[in-house]
């Protein structure tokens, strides 16, 4: 049973887009911009735009699962005929505060990267491609915003043409979108009230790795992403991670969708892991 308090949470925040079709509530603290990789397109081609959020200092947005509250931005796209949306590709989150629960979402810069393909065939010499998008940006106090329209308007060219403004940010953000692995096992399963995730990394753990930074992010909600995560580093290379299960999670999930964060050292490179993971039960 969710909590009262957790309820009023929830509730407030599941109404405020519903009732508030636009910005609302004074400027709303979050810098958004559509944003394309491209500079012209071509027919046939595919390409990508993305979702630039820049975030004041104490605010977030939210992933596209939020944790135990929150709302995910969400797109709606209004696009010239033929052409196409794909899913959307979104960087790994950060743990997030919102009033005294820890959710799951974005600080500072990020950018939501969506694929599109053009038709085959393009008779025009632009096309505008338009997005409503809603998003809850919260720190002190939260800041809603329902179908903003947002829209780019883009050249068609007999080649397509990178445009070397936005490219290096694209890249930035692309890298941190996480991947499945296939020479990482993982392997869960259910105890009660809670969930036991272990990893098996593809070769030895590097030496003075800990756990501290490891963390889980529910891409379903199955996990309380309010709850602390015991992580710990066992004598075979393991790494194992008890979850605490939510009080709302599925009841009849057959797999664990998420992504697993893990700090620079895992990967003997330096660099921070961001692992996308469904192991099933």
């Amino acid at each position: 049973m969710v909590g009262p308090m957790r309820f009023m949470v929830l509730l407030g925040v599941w109404l405020l887009p519903s009732l508030l079709p636009a910005e609302s509530g004074g400027k709303n603290p979050l810098n958004i911009e559509l944003i394309s990789e491209m500079r012209s397109i071509r027919a046939g081609s595919s390409f990508c735009l993305g979702l630039h959020l820049r975030h004041p200092a104490g605010s977030h947005t939210y992933w596209k699962h939020p944790g135990v509250v929150g709302l995910a931005t969400q797109v709606e796209w209004e696009l010239p005929p033929g052409f196409t949306a794909g899913e959307i590709q979104w960087p790994a989150p950060a743990v997030v505060k919102m009033a005294d629960y820890q959710a799951q979402g974005y600080q500072g810069e990020t950018l939501v990267i969506i694929p599109l393909t053009a038709p085959a065939f393009l008779t025009t010499r632009t096309v505008v491609l338009t997005a409503r998008i809603s998003w809850m940006c919260c720190g002190n106090t939260c800041h809603p915003a329902a179908r903003i329209p947002f829209s780019v308007t883009l050249p068609v060219a007999a080649a397509a043409e990178p445009d070397p403004v936005t490219r290096p940010l694209f890249a930035k953000f692309r890298a941190q979108v996480p991947r499945r692995d296939p020479a990482w096992q993982a392997a869960a399963r259910r105890e009660r009230d809670r969930i036991v995730l272990t990893l098996q990394a593809p070769g030895p753990i590097p030496a003075r790795s800990d756990a501290d930074g490891i963390h889980f992010f529910t891409a379903d909600g199955q996990v309380d992403s309010n709850q602390k995560q015991q992580v710990d580093i066992l004598s075979d290379g393991r790494i194992r991670m008890k979850l605490a299960l939510a009080e709302n999670a599925p009841p009849h999930a057959a797999t664990l969708p998420g992504v697993v964060m893990l700090p620079g050292g895992f990967q003997g490179d330096g660099l921070p892991f961001q692992l996308e993971i469904n192991p099933g039960y």
